[in-house]
This record gives structure tokens, C-alpha cells and sequence, in this order.
């Protein structure tokens, strides 16, 4: 298994899902609303992999 990077593990991790649309947005907090959607219900991507 590879290696995990702090730096490298943030730059993926730290985003925001829109749960309508799936639009990935930057930032230490949520936006206000989706650019591409304008919903305002997010979460944060998943830190940890699904079992399918």
C-alpha cells in the first residue's frame, strides 16, 4: 500500500460535495450555495474508502 502524505492527503480530502449535484468545491467551509446548482446542502468528501 502506498504511503499517505499530509500534505497530499489534505490537498484531496479537504472538499465539499454537493449532495444534489455532486459539484466538488475548495475551502476550509462549506459554501453558501453549489456554483453550478444553487443548492445548499453539502458534505464533506469521504475520508475513508466504501467496501462494495
Amino acid at each position: 500500500m502506498a504511503q499517505r502524505h499530509a500534505v497530499a492527503e489534505a490537498r484531496l480530502l479537504k472538499k465539499w460535495i454537493c449532495m444534489k449535484c455532486s459539484a466538488t468545491h475548495r475551502g476550509a467551509k462549506a459554501p453558501r450555495a453549489c456554483r453550478k446548482c444553487g443548492y445548499k446542502n453539502f458534505r464533506q468528501k469521504a475520508a475513508e474508502r466504501r467496501k462494495t
